[in-house]
């Protein structure tokens, strides 16, 4: 994918390689130390626990961010309010939960339908995102990290045709965009051996993690989001969570706990310009069904996900017996990325608002939507009743603006206790203080 006419000895690229070190110990520090011509980088890092704490002041931290738009973080606030949270409560383990860069900007503007110029243009924004002056630097070193993608690590809606991307409106310049990005994808976020497609397992007792790629192979005719492989990856997972007594963690790059997309203006899409749900495709009752396999046998489910530019908490409790049995964070944006037009308009209104006394923290942000009344109604009916966490005294919901959250896992007898904390990344101290929620309880029937 080089460009045209380029001599590979000589052109600039960036490079990533896979290091294997043996017989190291669980939950030990250690220091990386790379040099390369001449330039050195340290990287003081820790390996994971074989099993969370169950002390009462020890936790296993998990730092889950989605959604940065690096040119909107012209201060690297992310990465400085990431170093300060860590400098208090290290995060043993991070989740990307995609939308980690945004190959699809700047908006409107017609890129050439040649694959390698797209590779290049692609490389060019990661090595930026990553290891730029004022990138996410910061939040890649806080802790060992796994990603997953959504749609900006291809083009907005993949693999949907984007009225707002021209190069998505034919299906050999989708096919171009699709390899150049998948090549990247590969290359700086997709930890070895996996490939990309698959998920990824990782195992903490007594915690299951399942990072699922709901993106790569969502099928254009919207018959399926996983692959069929995927899909059997899922329901073998499910059966050894159950088997071993584990509680499982899944991790996606869109809510489950949402509702079909609208249409409007004749197109099948929110807002015509908007993303499909997960609900949208042919395969979510099977996914909702495999999960709620989990619940059944007495082990409720926690849901990660990012995507949506808000935060928001999610318990589902069991009509049948009043037990919770899913539960969902969303941690979204990091750095919220601008839409033309529309931000420029929220700005004017909150200045005018503020005349009035009105004004808002957050003008080009939105609040968390609520959530359905009941989760996956379509498939499971009205067995989980659905109530949003984290109400103020205001009326209004914490997880609104640029965050991040850190989820604290500790055991307890029977089960595992479960914190979650929003810091919001602002340099206004008056908002930037961190929000606690309301501990969720992971109790095995």
């Amino acid at each position: 994918m080089l460009p045209a006419g380029a001599n590979p000895a000589t052109t600039r690229r960036a490079f990533t390689g896979v290091y294997e070190f043996d017989d190291l110990q669980p939950d030990t520090p250690h220091e990386i130390t790379v040099t390369a011509n001449g330039e050195t980088q340290k990287l003081e890092t820790r390996t994971l626990p074989d099993a969370i704490p169950d002390d009462l002041d020890r936790w296993f931290n998990v730092l889950l961010v989605s959604c940065f738009h690096q040119a909107e973080d012209r201060g690297g606030l992310a990465s400085t309010i990431v170093s300060q949270m860590s400098a208090m409560t290290k995060p043993h383990l991070t989740f990307l939960a995609g939308d980690q860069v945004y190959l699809d900007l700047p908006t409107l503007q017609n890129f050439p339908d040649d694959m390698r110029w797209l590779a290049d243009k692609f490389e060019r924004d990661y090595v930026l995102n990553w290891a730029g002056p004022l990138a996410y630097t910061g939040v890649l070193k806080a802790a060992p990290s796994v990603s997953v993608p959504d749609d900006h690590e291809y083009w907005n809606n993949f693999p949907h045709a984007s009225t707002i991307v021209q190069n998505s409106w034919s299906e050999g310049s989708r096919e171009h965009w699709r390899l150049a990005a998948a090549a990247m994808f590969e290359g700086f976020q997709l930890p070895y051996p996996a490939k990309v497609g698959e998920a990824i397992e990782i195992d903490v007792k007594p915690l299951a993690f399942f990072l699922a790629d709901t993106r790569t192979d969502k099928d254009p005719d919207r018959k399926f989001t996983m692959s069929l492989a995927e899909r059997q990856q899922l329901d073998r997972w499910v059966t050894r969570v159950i088997d071993e007594k584990k509680f499982g963690v899944f991790l996606s790059g869109q809510s489950l706990f949402r509702t079909p997309a609208r249409p409007l203006a004749g197109v099948e899409s929110d807002y015509a310009v908007g993303d499909y749900e997960l609900p949208d495709y042919g395969d979510f009752p099977e996914i909702v069904t495999s999960l709620r396999r989990l619940a059944d046998a007495g082990r409720p489910v926690l849901c990660l996900t990012g995507d949506v530019h808000w935060g928001r908490v999610v318990t589902a409790q069991n009509v049948a017996t009043s037990r919770m049995s899913f539960a969902e964070v969303i941690s979204s944006p990091a750095s919220l990325v601008s839409t033309v037009g529309v931000d420029q308009a929220k700005k004017i209104i909150n200045v005018i608002g503020g005349l009035f006394g009105k004004k808002n923290d957050w003008p080009r942000h939105s609040s968390p939507e609520k959530p359905p009344d009941f989760l996956a109604s379509n498939v499971l009916g009205k067995a989980f009743h659905c109530e949003q966490v984290g109400k103020l005294p205001s009326g209004d919901y914490p997880q609104r603006g640029n965050h991040v959250a850190m989820l604290s896992f500790r055991q307890h007898a029977g089960g595992v206790e479960l914190l979650i904390k929003y810091w919001p990344i602002s340099p206004d101290a008056r908002i930037g203080r961190p929000v606690e929620m309301k501990a969720i309880d992971l109790t095995n029937a």
